[in-house]
Protein backbone atom coordinates (compact mmCIF):
# COMPACT_ATOMS: atom_id res chain seq x y z
CA UNK A 1 0.00 0.00 0.00
CA UNK A 2 1.21 3.46 -0.90
CA UNK A 3 1.80 5.95 1.97
CA UNK A 4 1.64 9.75 1.25
CA UNK A 5 2.69 12.57 3.50
CA UNK A 6 1.91 16.02 2.97
CA UNK A 7 4.73 18.37 4.35
CA UNK A 8 3.57 21.39 5.23
CA UNK A 9 6.30 24.98 4.30
CA UNK A 10 5.85 28.21 3.40
CA UNK A 11 8.11 28.73 0.50
CA UNK A 12 6.88 30.47 -2.91
CA UNK A 13 6.62 27.95 -5.51
CA UNK A 14 9.04 27.90 -8.14
CA UNK A 15 9.80 24.43 -10.27
CA UNK A 16 8.07 21.36 -8.71
CA UNK A 17 10.57 18.23 -8.99
CA UNK A 18 9.08 15.17 -8.80
CA UNK A 19 11.56 12.10 -8.51
CA UNK A 20 12.65 8.94 -6.54
CA UNK A 21 15.04 9.28 -4.18
CA UNK A 22 17.86 7.51 -1.64
CA UNK A 23 17.78 8.39 1.99
CA UNK A 24 21.89 9.05 2.82
CA UNK A 25 21.98 10.91 6.04
CA UNK A 26 20.19 12.39 8.54
CA UNK A 27 21.79 15.15 11.54
CA UNK A 28 19.66 16.65 13.96
CA UNK A 29 19.66 20.58 13.14
CA UNK A 30 18.44 23.06 16.32
CA UNK A 31 16.10 22.24 18.73
CA UNK A 32 13.29 19.98 17.11
CA UNK A 33 14.52 19.61 13.07
CA UNK A 34 16.54 17.43 11.06
CA UNK A 35 18.23 17.67 7.86
CA UNK A 36 17.70 15.07 5.42
CA UNK A 37 20.10 13.98 2.48
CA UNK A 38 18.53 12.52 -0.22
CA UNK A 39 20.51 11.37 -3.53
CA UNK A 40 17.81 11.80 -6.05
CA UNK A 41 16.84 10.41 -9.33
CA UNK A 42 16.26 14.04 -11.10
CA UNK A 43 18.31 16.47 -9.32
CA UNK A 44 21.35 14.26 -7.70
CA UNK A 45 22.10 14.75 -4.00
CA UNK A 46 20.02 17.85 -2.55
CA UNK A 47 19.33 18.37 1.30
CA UNK A 48 15.77 19.24 3.01
CA UNK A 49 14.91 20.45 6.40
CA UNK A 50 11.99 18.11 7.98
CA UNK A 51 10.91 20.96 10.82
CA UNK A 52 9.04 19.60 13.78
CA UNK A 53 10.92 16.37 13.36
CA UNK A 54 10.59 15.00 16.69
CA UNK A 55 6.68 16.00 17.34
CA UNK A 56 4.01 13.16 16.76
CA UNK A 57 2.77 14.40 13.81
CA UNK A 58 6.27 13.62 11.96
CA UNK A 59 6.84 10.26 13.48
CA UNK A 60 5.42 8.82 10.57
CA UNK A 61 7.59 11.28 7.80
CA UNK A 62 10.45 10.32 10.10
CA UNK A 63 9.67 6.63 9.82
CA UNK A 64 9.96 6.98 5.83
CA UNK A 65 13.18 8.96 6.30
CA UNK A 66 15.50 6.05 7.48
CA UNK A 67 18.87 5.31 5.20
CA UNK A 68 18.74 3.61 2.39
CA UNK A 69 15.02 4.39 2.69
CA UNK A 70 14.01 4.37 -1.52
CA UNK A 71 11.04 7.30 -1.47
CA UNK A 72 8.93 9.43 -4.01
CA UNK A 73 9.33 13.14 -3.41
CA UNK A 74 8.22 15.78 -4.54
CA UNK A 75 10.05 19.00 -3.60
CA UNK A 76 10.16 22.86 -5.27
CA UNK A 77 13.91 23.87 -6.54
CA UNK A 78 14.41 27.04 -5.35
CA UNK A 79 18.20 27.42 -6.27
CA UNK A 80 18.71 27.17 -2.13
CA UNK A 81 21.57 24.84 -1.29
CA UNK A 82 18.42 23.34 1.80
CA UNK A 83 15.05 23.00 0.70
CA UNK A 84 11.47 21.38 1.95
CA UNK A 85 10.09 18.48 0.86
CA UNK A 86 6.24 18.80 -0.62
CA UNK A 87 5.58 15.30 -0.15
CA UNK A 88 7.14 12.14 0.13
CA UNK A 89 6.41 8.48 0.29
CA UNK A 90 7.53 4.93 0.22
CA UNK A 91 8.66 3.29 -3.20
CA UNK A 92 10.11 0.47 -1.66
CA UNK A 93 9.59 -1.38 1.21
CA UNK A 94 12.25 -3.86 2.51
CA UNK A 95 11.12 -7.47 3.76
CA UNK A 96 14.18 -9.05 4.52
CA UNK A 97 16.67 -6.38 5.52
CA UNK A 98 14.57 -5.55 8.59
CA UNK A 99 14.63 -9.81 9.63
CA UNK A 100 18.45 -10.40 8.48
CA UNK A 101 21.87 -9.63 10.54
CA UNK A 102 23.83 -10.00 7.79
CA UNK A 103 21.55 -8.07 5.33
CA UNK A 104 21.08 -5.34 7.76
CA UNK A 105 24.81 -5.04 7.97
CA UNK A 106 25.56 -4.93 4.47
CA UNK A 107 23.02 -2.15 4.25
CA UNK A 108 24.83 -0.29 6.65
CA UNK A 109 28.14 -0.99 4.73
CA UNK A 110 26.47 -0.02 1.33
CA UNK A 111 24.98 3.43 2.90
CA UNK A 112 28.73 4.09 4.23
CA UNK A 113 30.00 3.71 1.42
CA UNK A 114 27.80 5.51 -1.05
CA UNK A 115 27.08 8.44 1.43
CA UNK A 116 30.88 9.23 0.97
CA UNK A 117 31.72 8.69 -2.32
CA UNK A 118 28.00 10.74 -2.98
CA UNK A 119 28.59 14.01 -0.54
CA UNK A 120 29.07 16.39 -4.11
CA UNK A 121 27.27 14.35 -6.63
CA UNK A 122 24.94 15.42 -8.78
CA UNK A 123 22.58 14.31 -10.96
CA UNK A 124 23.11 11.03 -13.24
CA UNK A 125 20.08 8.78 -13.63
CA UNK A 126 22.48 5.64 -14.74
CA UNK A 127 24.24 5.80 -11.29
CA UNK A 128 21.39 6.26 -9.70
CA UNK A 129 19.47 3.55 -11.19
CA UNK A 130 22.78 1.11 -10.47
CA UNK A 131 22.85 1.70 -6.38
CA UNK A 132 18.98 1.45 -6.37
CA UNK A 133 18.77 -1.94 -7.65
CA UNK A 134 22.17 -2.61 -6.04
CA UNK A 135 20.27 -1.88 -2.57
CA UNK A 136 17.58 -4.04 -3.46
CA UNK A 137 19.09 -6.97 -5.01
CA UNK A 138 20.27 -7.37 -0.91
CA UNK A 139 16.14 -7.67 -0.10
CA UNK A 140 15.61 -10.50 -2.52
CA UNK A 141 15.85 -14.18 -1.32
CA UNK A 142 17.74 -15.20 -4.12
CA UNK A 143 20.71 -12.94 -3.99
CA UNK A 144 23.66 -14.78 -2.79
CA UNK A 145 25.22 -12.62 0.53
CA UNK A 146 28.94 -14.13 -0.07
CA UNK A 147 30.42 -11.91 -2.30
CA UNK A 148 27.59 -9.58 -2.98
CA UNK A 149 29.45 -6.76 -1.74
CA UNK A 150 32.59 -7.25 -3.85
CA UNK A 151 30.15 -7.51 -6.81
CA UNK A 152 29.08 -4.10 -5.75
CA UNK A 153 32.01 -2.40 -5.40
CA UNK A 154 33.64 -3.81 -8.26
CA UNK A 155 30.65 -2.23 -10.53
CA UNK A 156 30.79 0.74 -8.64
CA UNK A 157 34.20 1.14 -9.36
CA UNK A 158 32.81 1.19 -13.28
CA UNK A 159 30.04 3.55 -12.87
CA UNK A 160 32.46 6.09 -11.03
CA UNK A 161 35.14 5.73 -13.82
CA UNK A 162 37.95 4.50 -11.94
CA UNK A 163 37.47 1.00 -13.10
CA UNK A 164 40.83 -0.83 -12.43
CA UNK A 165 42.88 -1.67 -15.88
CA UNK A 166 41.74 -5.44 -17.22
CA UNK A 167 45.47 -6.34 -18.03
CA UNK A 168 45.34 -9.50 -16.30
CA UNK A 169 47.14 -12.37 -17.72
CA UNK A 170 49.41 -15.06 -16.18
CA UNK A 171 52.46 -12.89 -16.14
CA UNK A 172 50.78 -9.97 -14.75
CA UNK A 173 48.56 -11.72 -12.48
CA UNK A 174 49.15 -9.23 -8.99
CA UNK A 175 47.00 -6.21 -8.57
CA UNK A 176 48.85 -2.76 -7.66
CA UNK A 177 46.27 -0.64 -5.77
CA UNK A 178 47.86 2.43 -6.56
CA UNK A 179 48.54 1.86 -10.24
CA UNK A 180 45.12 0.42 -10.63
CA UNK A 181 46.49 -2.38 -13.13
CA UNK A 182 48.01 -5.66 -12.70
CA UNK A 183 51.76 -6.34 -12.58
CA UNK A 184 54.39 -9.03 -12.45
CA UNK A 185 56.15 -8.66 -9.25
CA UNK A 186 54.72 -8.29 -5.86
CA UNK A 187 56.20 -6.02 -3.01
CA UNK A 188 53.31 -5.30 0.23
CA UNK A 189 50.25 -5.81 1.08
CA UNK A 190 48.61 -3.38 1.39
CA UNK A 191 50.00 -1.31 -1.63
CA UNK A 192 49.91 -5.47 -3.59
CA UNK A 193 47.16 -8.01 -3.91
CA UNK A 194 48.10 -11.64 -3.13
CA UNK A 195 48.08 -13.82 -6.29
CA UNK A 196 44.93 -15.31 -5.03
CA UNK A 197 42.64 -11.76 -4.30
CA UNK A 198 43.84 -11.09 -7.33
CA UNK A 199 42.52 -13.53 -9.41
CA UNK A 200 39.34 -13.12 -7.28
CA UNK A 201 39.13 -9.49 -8.45
CA UNK A 202 39.90 -10.00 -12.07
CA UNK A 203 37.17 -13.05 -11.75
CA UNK A 204 34.47 -10.29 -10.78
CA UNK A 205 35.94 -7.36 -12.86
CA UNK A 206 35.57 -9.84 -15.97
CA UNK A 207 31.98 -11.01 -14.72
CA UNK A 208 32.93 -14.69 -14.40
CA UNK A 209 30.36 -17.10 -12.31
CA UNK A 210 32.46 -18.35 -9.57
CA UNK A 211 33.00 -21.99 -9.51
CA UNK A 212 33.58 -22.27 -5.70
CA UNK A 213 34.02 -19.05 -3.66
CA UNK A 214 37.73 -18.33 -2.34
CA UNK A 215 38.33 -18.78 1.32
CA UNK A 216 37.60 -16.81 3.72
CA UNK A 217 41.11 -15.18 4.16
CA UNK A 218 40.82 -14.30 0.39
CA UNK A 219 37.67 -12.81 0.40
CA UNK A 220 38.67 -10.44 3.56
CA UNK A 221 41.62 -9.07 1.59
CA UNK A 222 40.08 -7.88 -1.31
CA UNK A 223 37.14 -6.26 0.73
CA UNK A 224 40.14 -4.25 2.50
CA UNK A 225 42.16 -3.94 -0.56
CA UNK A 226 38.96 -2.49 -2.89
CA UNK A 227 38.56 -0.23 0.25
CA UNK A 228 42.07 0.83 0.46
CA UNK A 229 41.15 1.50 -3.81
CA UNK A 230 38.29 3.60 -2.89
CA UNK A 231 40.71 5.62 -0.64
CA UNK A 232 43.12 6.02 -2.93
CA UNK A 233 41.21 6.86 -6.05
CA UNK A 234 38.25 9.18 -4.24
CA UNK A 235 39.56 12.20 -2.06
CA UNK A 236 35.93 12.05 -0.52
CA UNK A 237 36.71 8.97 0.82
CA UNK A 238 39.13 8.93 4.14
CA UNK A 239 37.73 5.76 5.70
CA UNK A 240 35.01 3.40 6.02
CA UNK A 241 34.15 2.38 9.59
CA UNK A 242 31.46 -0.29 9.29
CA UNK A 243 33.93 -2.21 7.20
CA UNK A 244 35.40 -4.03 10.44
CA UNK A 245 31.72 -4.85 11.44
CA UNK A 246 31.38 -6.57 7.96
CA UNK A 247 34.08 -8.44 7.77
CA UNK A 248 33.74 -10.01 11.20
CA UNK A 249 30.18 -10.95 10.33
CA UNK A 250 31.08 -12.33 7.22
CA UNK A 251 33.72 -14.52 8.59
CA UNK A 252 31.66 -16.80 10.92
Amino acid sequence: MRILIVILHAQIQTMLISTRGIVLHRTKYAENSVIVNIFTREAGVQSFIVKGAYSKRSRSVMALLDNLSIVELNFDDNGKNIKYLREVSLHYSYSLVPFDMVRRTLLIFYNELIYKILREFQADTAFYDFVEKSIIDLDLPETVLTDVHLKFMVQLTHVMGIFPQANYTDYYKIFSIEESCFVHEYFDYPNFLSIDASAYLWQLMSGQPPKEFPPKIVRNELLFGLIQYFEQHNEQIRSIESVEILSQLLAQ
